[in-house]
């Protein structure tokens, strides 16, 4: 069996999509491909999690391991391929050189953080760290993975690389155990992810305050920290303390269950690769709201749920229109929404993919 090193910064709950689509991948090609094994290398997991560790202890703020490297200069000769998980850390920046000077092939998957939004967020330093390390380590890269078709094309602008390929994220439907219908005890919106700027949360509290039904509840599903804290402000100011609630972290069937009962489940996001809570509301039938700029197939408006521009108007509009929704519009969309991405964003369906692009290799 060929290995495959998956080397990602973060793979703890905390990651939030990062953490599933790369425990999806490094899952799908251990259980399923004949001649290839995955393993999953990290600085930061959960305790329960078989997977090899090695936490930051010199500079924290990079990430910097120096038993990682160790680790990947003693085995490196064991990989077939590096296959390397997101750009601004030591984890990236150490995987590529070790690969670089072993003549091994690796393979950059960004996840969306060299997005241009994203790369307005601490502009300068983002600048300096691309001219000085990350695009050197890009244009070393055997390929390029894009999860969407905005990204490619930015990375493409970017780097002028000749070798990106675009495989969306992907869903274990079939893993997913889905026993609960639709039927809630109280009427709700529901956001879940990390509480970041990057997800629209701003808009969405926004959008809240001025929406036709004021019965209607939003709970707020993540870990709470100094940015929930801006938005306990910003939802004070609004007067709309009573129907909005900051839910914390919550996973496995109570999550999915949290799920099946929102009346929509909604991300409104600035800039994201397909976010992985987008296709796990789906895949328990809940319809979503979501934007443009997360990557997904225009075709989601036509198959029960709803995609707008990431701005306070439209958001308002497609939310007044989830709740007029009959409680048979609403299932019926959550079905169709569910078939849609079993059909276009399954590991079942499309996980072939990536075993085509690491044989290749």
């Amino acid at each position: 069996m060929s290995k495959i090193f998956n080397i990602v910064e973060d793979v703890s709950f905390e990651s939030g999509g990062l953490r599933t689509a790369v425990v999806n991948l490094h899952n799908y090609i251990n259980e399923t491909s004949n001649n290839l094994s995955s393993v999953l290398i990290t600085n930061h997991k959960e305790e329960q999690d078989a997977f090899s560790e090695f936490k930051p202890k010199d500079i924290s703020v990079w990430n910097y391991s120096s038993e990682l490297k160790k680790h990947l200069n003693s085995n490196i000769n064991e990989a077939r391929l590096l296959h390397l998980h997101g750009a601004w850390m030591h984890t990236q920046y150490t995987s590529s050189k070790i690969a670089l000077k072993s003549n091994i092939p690796y393979i950059m998957t960004l996840h969306g953080m060299i997005e241009p939004w994203y790369l307005k967020q601490k502009q300068i330093k983002k600048k300096i760290y691309l001219e000085l390390f990350l695009n050197k380590m890009l244009k070393n890269s055997n390929v390029i993975h894009a999860i969407t078709p905005s990204e490619k094309a930015n990375i493409f602008k970017l780097t002028g690389h000749k070798n990106i390929v675009e495989i969306p994220n992907f869903i274990h439907y079939s893993k997913i155990n889905i026993t609960n219908e639709y039927d809630p005890s109280e009427d709700f919106f529901l956001f879940l992810s990390r509480l970041h700027p990057g997800k629209g949360l701003d808009i969405l509290i926004e959008s809240m305050s001025k929406i036709e039904n004021k019965k209607i509840k939003l709970k707020i599903v993540g870990t709470q920290n100094a940015y929930s804290d801006l938005l306990k402000k910003q939802i004070k100011s609004l007067g709309i303390e009573n129907r909005i609630e900051f839910v914390g972290s919550i996973f496995g069937d109570e999550k999915f269950k949290l799920f099946a009962n929102a009346r929509a489940f909604i991300a409104p996001s600035y800039s994201e690769a397909i976010g992985m809570v987008n296709l796990e509301a789906a895949i328990c039938k809940t319809p979503v709201i979501t934007s443009y700029n997360t990557g997904i197939s225009p075709e989601w408006n036509n198959n029960g749920g709803i995609m707008i521009q990431p701005k306070t108007e439209n958001l308002i509009s497609a939310m007044n229109e989830a709740a007029k929704w009959s409680t048979s519009e609403r299932i019926e969309r959550g079905n169709s929404l569910r078939d849609f991405v079993i059909q276009n964003y399954s590991w079942e369906n499309k996980g072939k993919m990536w075993e085509e692009l690491y044989n290749s290799l």
